[in-house]
């Protein structure tokens, strides 16, 4: 059976997605929270993008899931717990929502790329890097609409220093080309297109199953060519050191300095 549906117990799932979402959130802000600083992890913009982000998406999709399946209750356990598990990139799952239709996978697509937030257990993005990257974007629209205003993009009401934007514009350049590379290298091994793109996404941001057939919650890895197991380790190790870290021990210049 698929995960976690072994139990096929509500109150399972219940405690799981508790702890997904505090694996999820900013250790720091929960070790403050703990000491009877509760205001700080709710102030936090990033905490409050990251519930919003989960609230909304299980939202969308329990309506969707309501309106084709008809049974409300389910729906919503179903699809809170895997927005959740697919968010926090835990990766567990209760069922094949696989088979759920177009528009929820595509939503489950995005979430596997966004993550928690930073300082957190969980992989992917990181919902703080979005957010500088969309206060910066919409900082440079509003100077291109009025040239003569002054737009200085802020994060949590702070400016955000120039070494900070580009440091997240790096990190998303080399996300890009590092999914380009492994979803290529994973389709070299005659992957279809589906397995290739989930996969690479799978392995970079470190959540377990992917979508289709194969990788998908109602498959495994096993039956992959072992070429394409090794690039998913290296897509695993690439992910959770976050890039650079990794990237730079393959330039032949590092190693002469």
């Amino acid at each position: 059976r698929i995960s976690v549906a072994i139990f096929d117990n509500i109150a399972v799932e219940i405690i799981l997605m508790i702890f997904m979402v505090l694996g999820s959130l900013t250790l720091l802000l929960e070790v403050r929270c703990a000491r009877g600083d509760f205001q700080t992890l709710f102030k936090d913009t990033q905490v409050r993008t990251f519930l919003k982000i989960i609230l909304v998406s299980t939202l969308i999709i329990t309506i969707w899931r309501w309106s084709h399946d008809g049974d409300f209750l389910q729906s919503l356990r179903e699809s809170s717990f895997h927005v959740i598990s697919l968010l926090t990139t835990t990766g567990f799952t209760t069922t094949d929502y696989t088979i759920w239709g177009a528009f929820p996978l595509l939503i489950f697509f995005f979430l596997m790329q966004i993550g928690g937030c930073t300082g957190s257990t969980s992989g992917g993005i990181k919902v703080f890097r979005y957010q500088i990257m969309f206060s910066v974007v919409r900082s440079q629209l509003a100077q291109i609409r009025r040239p003569h205003g002054i737009f200085i993009p802020r994060y949590n009401g702070k400016q955000i220093p120039d070494s900070v934007f580009l440091s997240v514009f790096t990190f998303f350049g080399l996300y890009l080309l590092s999914l380009c590379g492994l979803t290529l290298g994973l389709a070299y091994f005659n992957l279809d297109f589906m397995t290739s793109l989930s996969g690479a996404i799978s392995a970079l941001n470190n959540i377990g199953p992917g979508m289709g057939a194969t990788i998908g919650p109602d498959g495994t890895f096993a039956s992959l060519p072992d070429g394409a197991k090794w690039l998913l380790m290296f897509g695993m190790i690439l992910g959770r050191l976050e890039y650079v870290s990794v990237l730079i021990l393959l330039i032949p210049q590092f190693w002469r300095d």
